[in-house]
């Protein structure tokens, strides 16, 4: 299945190329580890060319670049913008579950996923280490 683009994330996007300067570029997402709150994405900018095994798939406008480990945890999923009184940003629709795992605190992790801001969306890697639930900071295992 492929990795598909609302048109509001579209017409973001377009903005952000325009505004950078990079009309021909694509967007490249990847899945970046596993958190408390499930899968961690990272996003950005991509001018050259992919490599040989990516996959490319096109939605409203945008070319959609994913490498083949994180296209098989990401498969079917869609990039959208949201736009709340509480936050604006990209977000990634997950279809797939995250695997099972465990906080350093020994609670259980859930599996939604979280918006991202626009500045962290495009950032060249993903955010860092999640807050836990325990309130220190996330060490999560995943179960064997």
């Amino acid at each position: 299945m492929p990795i598909t683009v609302s048109e509001k994330a579209a017409g973001q996007l377009v903005t952000i190329f325009d505004q950078q300067g990079r009309t021909g570029a694509m967007l490249r997402v990847w899945v970046a580890g596993l958190g408390c709150s499930g899968f961690r994405y990272g996003m950005g900018i991509e001018d050259r060319q992919p490599e040989q095994d990516d996959a490319i798939f096109e939605a409203n406008g945008i070319r959609v670049v994913v490498d083949p480990q994180s296209l098989s945890y990401m498969d079917g999923s869609r990039v959208d913008w949201v736009d709340d009184p509480a936050n604006a940003g990209f977000s990634i629709a997950n279809p797939n579950p995250a695997p099972q795992s465990e906080c350093g605190c020994g609670g259980a992790c859930g599996t939604a996923a979280t918006a991202k801001t626009a500045s962290e969306a495009m950032s060249e890697e993903a955010s860092a280490e999640a807050g836990c639930a325990c309130g220190g900071t996330c060490n999560c295992q995943t179960r064997q």
